[in-house]
């Protein structure tokens, strides 16, 4: 196991070390290439009740530092309609050692004026979008990806596009369906799309938008996952706000009490509001709440986080966060946290 720990870790640095290369590379430096990067790092202390198995008054808490992600970036522009963007994705593996993926590693073809085509590894439609409009990816994932309902990125054909100076935009693709960490082993796919209407669109704005996911090509009596997922966002200079409403139906069966077959079917629901003082930091709260079956009592859960961002230079910023996750299961206490959270990005 340790010889094998060993080569996973050397294979992995060498990567790294092979992907640094390439990136300072003169030749691929210069021209309409861009090169860029995030680190996300935290400090956590655990404040639950009893943090583990045996603890008493008085013993050490679990606390630690963490590089919770970080991603190298590089885009190439071959000729006015092609480019090429490849990004690693660096994070904690199920094994606990730190991991490197590629997550995203397109062709991308730019069709139409504000109609782009990408073949390959692309992010998700909605989960991009949702992370871009409340700007806090670096504190907490999309609530859907936070879940497993929907993978930040996948494999297949990915086309977007915007239009009326950005009143309306959507995205769509056909991708595997098992995340851009897995490979296709039950060969059906799925059918994403978002579509996203703002009225105000200027220096306010509120989109409104619908994703919708929904797996075929499936094996003959086989349920496919189907995924609806319903969100409104508002922006103005001293407040931004992030809500959605998730359905999942994943294709799975039950049996309830009186031994009848039923559909699982989940839901839940985010909302995050982000405070604003300019100049000088942020205040930010957010609220999520997940059901996985609605058949079943006592196996939902909510999460609380609540603190306060500054923005210490330009892609730098730095937040003490309080987090909290209750379970309905009456047995299962509530976890708390506080963490201090950091994004270096280039």
């Amino acid at each position: 196991m340790n010889n094998v720990n060993t080569v996973r870790t050397r294979t992995s640095l060498a990567s790294v070390v092979l992907a640094g290369a390439m990136l300072s590379t003169p030749a691929l430096a210069g021209g309409d290439t861009e090169v860029g990067g995030r680190i996300y790092a935290s400090y956590g202390y655990n404040l639950t009740d009893t943090p583990y198995s045996g603890y008493v008054d008085g013993d050490p808490r679990p606390n630690g530092f963490e590089i919770d992600r970080v991603y190298l970036d590089f885009k190439k522009s071959i000729d006015d309609t092609y480019s090429v963007k490849a990004t690693t994705d660096v994070g904690r593996g199920e094994s606990g050692s730190l991991d490197l993926y590629l997550k995203y590693a397109y062709l991308q073809a730019d069709l139409a004026e504000g109609i782009k085509v990408r073949v390959g590894s692309v992010g998700n439609a909605h989960v991009g979008f949702a992370d871009k409009f409340w700007g806090g990816r670096w504190l907490a994932k999309n609530f859907a990806d936070q879940e497993g309902a929907v993978s930040s990125a996948d494999i297949g054909v990915h086309a977007s596009g915007k239009h009326a100076k950005g009143m309306f935009s959507w995205g769509a693709a056909i991708v595997n369906g098992e995340g851009y960490k897995n490979p296709d082993m039950d060969y059906d796919k799925t059918f994403q799309a978002r579509a996203t209407v703002d009225p105000l669109n200027g220096d306010m704005k509120l989109p409104i938008s619908v994703y919708v996911s929904k797996e075929f090509y499936n094996f003959e009596g086989v349920d496919g996952q189907t995924i609806v997922i319903g969100s409104v966002g508002f922006d103005q200079e001293y407040v931004t706000f992030f809500g959605e409403y998730l359905m999942d139906t994943p294709g799975d069966k039950g049996i309830d009490e009186a031994g009848q077959e039923y559909d699982v079917k989940g839901s839940g629901m985010s909302a995050s509001v982000v405070g604003k003082v300019p100049d000088l930091f942020n205040v930010v709260l957010r609220y999520d709440q997940w059901d996985p079956n609605a058949e079943v009592e006592e196996d939902g859960h909510s999460m609380l986080r609540v603190g306060v961002t500054k923005k210490l230079a330009k892609k730098v910023h730095a937040g003490l966060m309080y987090e909290t996750k209750s379970f309905e299961l009456e047995d299962m206490q509530e976890e708390k946290a506080l963490f201090v959270r950091m994004q270096a990005g280039f």
